[in-house]
């Protein structure tokens, strides 16, 4: 069996969930390519059993590139086994979870309707506000203002993946 992790990540914290997504296949004996649909090219996916693709989401969005990806193979994706993942703040919001499904994961798969995916998982990432640019402090001053208020060091990365959560959710995938 084998399986490909496509990911999108604009900080680096998707790309670590990309990582121990593959991880955890390679430890239940898959053949696993993990690959950044940034920086590297995929022409093929006929080999795979499993494609599993996920995305950071800033400012609402996926990554373009994970998007294409989805574009691309939609026809050849219509024919495996498909997972979703996005890794995003709203997670660690419980009030905002059912919303952040619905924008992040429903609204991309519906916009590839070939596809079905097995299952759609939520994630949390992580913030590093001093990795932000103006219009991104502006927007997660409120968060970051809550963070401080909670006694957290916001000059540090704040880190609210759920690792235990993430491995269970990909060994789920192979039932």
């Amino acid at each position: 069996m084998s399986a490909l992790v496509v990911f999108g990540t604009r900080y680096g914290s998707t790309a670590k969930i990309a990582e121990e997504i593959g991880t955890v296949l390679s430890d239940e004996g898959f053949k696993v390519r993990v690959v950044n649909a940034a920086k590297d090219t995929i022409s093929d996916i006929s080999e795979f059993d499993i494609v599993i693709v996920g995305s950071g989401i800033k400012m609402g969005k996926w990554t373009k590139e994970t998007l294409d990806f989805l574009k691309k193979f939609e026809a050849d994706l219509s024919h495996k086994k498909v997972a979703l993942f996005a890794s995003c703040g709203y997670s660690r919001e419980p009030e905002k979870v059912d919303e952040a499904r619905e924008n992040f994961l429903i609204k991309v798969a519906d916009k590839y309707p070939s596809i079905k995916p097995v299952s759609l998982g939520l994630f949390g990432g992580v913030f590093s506000f001093d990795k932000y640019g103006f219009v991104e402090k502006l927007l997660f001053r409120g968060i970051k203002k809550d963070l401080e208020n909670q006694g957290v060091d916001t000059r540090k990365p704040y880190d609210f993946r759920d690792w235990e959560e993430i491995r269970e959710w990909t060994k789920e995938l192979l039932n």
